[in-house]
């Protein structure tokens, strides 16, 4: 399961024990599944620190601690989708040889 798909899940967990915040739980599992949060996504400048603070604005603090613990990080396989995504080779094009060696970026083209 994806990392996006299982934050959707969770925040469609609490919603359905919360009626009174549940369209509100609704909406950011909706925002979720787009893989708006994700940490690699090109949404926000940190895409899982923008959901922390909108939980938190909307007075979720126990959801957000969760994601503050990273309950709801990219797994090493997203991580490696995103490094040969197009948005990751770009980023790895700006380090030097060395620093794509320690952060393990290899340059597909």
């Amino acid at each position: 399961m994806r990392t996006r798909e299982k934050l959707a899940a969770e925040l469609r967990k609490v919603a359905a024990i919360s009626a009174e915040h549940a369209p509100k739980y609704e909406a950011f599992a909706r925002r979720a599944e787009t893989g708006e949060f994700d940490d690699y996504a090109d949404t926000y400048v940190c895409p899982i620190t923008q959901l922390h603070a909108e939980l938190t604005a909307a007075g979720f603090t126990k959801f957000a601690a969760r994601v503050a613990n990273g309950e709801f990080d990219a797994t090493k396989e997203e991580s490696d989708e995103w490094a040969r995504s197009p948005s990751g080779q770009d980023a790895a094009k700006q380090l030097s040889p060395e620093m794509r060696k320690v952060l393990g970026l290899d340059l597909i083209n």
